[in-house]
């Protein structure tokens, strides 16, 4: 699993009071202590209260969560990731190095990020070039096309006296032959071009699901906009219908909340902004359908039993779960889950991750709880997993969307919010881990590629071993 990553205050201080050229001597006498402790303090050898940090913050000119930036601990955690996955990685010193120089750890993770697309693209177009017919179909093409210019090339190259009227039948051999060659050439090009749009959404997916995570999951600004949205009367009915009207009140009401929202981010690329317009979006439905206030209350008074919470809402499964994933408002938070969706191959379709449980991208464990509740679907399963040393309760449940035409298969999917085992006395789903059942712990990894775990008959990838 990967160990929270918090870049140390100290490092932060430090890396801050140099960028404003201000001496060690300077910034202890103006915030009133010693240049030996503030010393200390920037050796992350003391802590520090929140009077002398705001202090110091003052006198540096930033805000004081330039020293606490959800941000960063978010790049420390993703570069622990990134060499865990080297047999002979560096050192896990990732937080020093964000401390040291965050855009250096940004181009670090921006590196790593291309060299995951251009393996996954080589894998994809070999996967192709062995399987799909149309691939076949161009190769066959090639080569025929290749074989009837050499065969015309070669026979005017080697018959001088030819007549005029046969040497006119091999040139127009030669031009009708390149001309198809030119169009399978230009075919080949178009159908590579739909798996580099494949590669630049999941680009997108990975810098949205970073602004997410930046942000805490909370968007303050989204609430009190909805909060002060005159009572809307949403329809009875089934939660999907229920959702949809939400979302239409949304769009009436919260456009240039949500669009100030955006702008206060540089997004990449128009994808992701579009990526990230719907997500405020479905967070902002949620929050008219589920208010703060009323549903924070609720989920504490009925221990995040979600079955209670979709009855008294009137919500689905997924938009309780994606709800409870949600509740960082300061001052009332509720318990911290993260949420992940998969489909059935056990690709990732959504992810909400919190600096203690980094989910991945590309597909979890296969011995999470996510996956064998598709065998048991409408049912919610709870697992204690123990991942390298810390433990995570895990809630979980497959559910099932109804297609709007008849002939096409459901759509299925499972759902599963996880959260740090400190917090499973207030989760009516951790009772079933009560203190003293150590055997009811289930001995996890992360995801394959990075596990450290021997001995694994579930393992996909070789990994690596202690």
């Amino acid at each position: 699993m990967t160990t929270a990553q918090r870049v140390p205050i100290g490092d932060r201080i430090r890396t801050q009071r140099r960028t404003a050229g201000v001496t060690q001597r300077d910034l202890a006498s103006s915030v009133g202590v010693s240049p030996a402790y503030l010393s200390l303090i920037e050796s992350d050898k003391r802590q520090i209260g929140g009077r002398l940090l705001n202090r110091i913050a003052e006198r540096l000119g930033v805000p004081p969560d330039a020293f606490t930036a959800v941000s960063d601990d978010r790049l420390a955690a993703d570069l622990a990731e990134v060499s865990r996955t080297f047999a002979d990685g560096p050192p896990d010193n990732a937080a020093g190095l964000v401390a040291y120089s965050p855009d250096w750890a940004r181009v670090v993770l921006e590196l790593h990020a291309r060299a995951l697309t251009a393996e996954a693209r080589a894998y994809r177009l070999a996967d192709r070039f062995a399987r799909d017919p149309q691939w076949i179909s161009f190769a066959h093409d090639i080569l025929s096309r290749i074989t009837s210019i050499r065969a015309a090339a070669e026979i005017l190259s080697d018959f001088d006296t030819m007549e005029d009227a046969h040497r006119r039948r091999f040139t127009n051999t030669l031009a009708s032959e390149s001309a198809r060659l030119t169009d399978v050439a230009r075919e080949m090009i178009k159908a590579l071009q739909t798996g580099t749009a494949v590669d630049a959404a999941g680009a997108d997916v990975r810098e949205v699901d970073a602004y997410l995570q930046d942000r805490n999951n909370y968007f303050d600004a989204v609430e009190a906009a909805v909060e002060a949205i005159p009572a809307p009367a949403l329809p009875e009915g089934p939660p999907s219908a229920r959702f949809e009207a939400a979302r239409a009140v949304i769009a009436i009401h919260l456009d240039a909340v949500i669009e100030g929202e955006l702008d206060r981010h540089q997004f990449r690329t128009e994808g992701a902004i579009r990526r990230a317009r719907g997500a405020l979006a479905r967070y902002a439905a949620g929050a008219l359908m589920m208010p703060y206030a009323t549903f924070h209350a609720a989920a504490v008074a009925t221990r995040y039993d979600i079955d209670e919470l979709t009855s008294l809402f009137g919500a689905s499964f997924e938009q309780v779960a994606h709800r409870l994933a949600t509740l960082r408002r300061p001052g009332a938070e509720g318990v911290p889950f993260a949420f992940l969706r998969v489909d059935p191959a056990g690709t990732v379709s959504k992810r909400l991750s919190t600096p203690e449980l980094r989910l991945p991208l590309f597909g979890a464990c296969p011995l999470w709880v996510i996956y064998e509740a598709f065998s048991q679907p409408g049912r919610t399963l709870s697992q204690m997993a123990d991942l390298e040393g810390e433990q995570f309760l895990f809630l979980a449940r497959a559910l099932e969307k109804t297609p709007r035409r008849q002939a096409q298969p459901p759509t299925r999917f499972a759902v599963m919010l996880g959260v740090e085992a400190s917090h499973a006395d207030a989760i009516v789903y951790g009772d079933a881990f009560a203190a003293g059942r150590d055997s009811l712990v289930t001995r996890a990894g992360y995801e394959c590629l990075s596990c450290k775990r021997v001995g694994c008959g579930q393992r996909a990838h070789g990994g690596r071993e202690d």
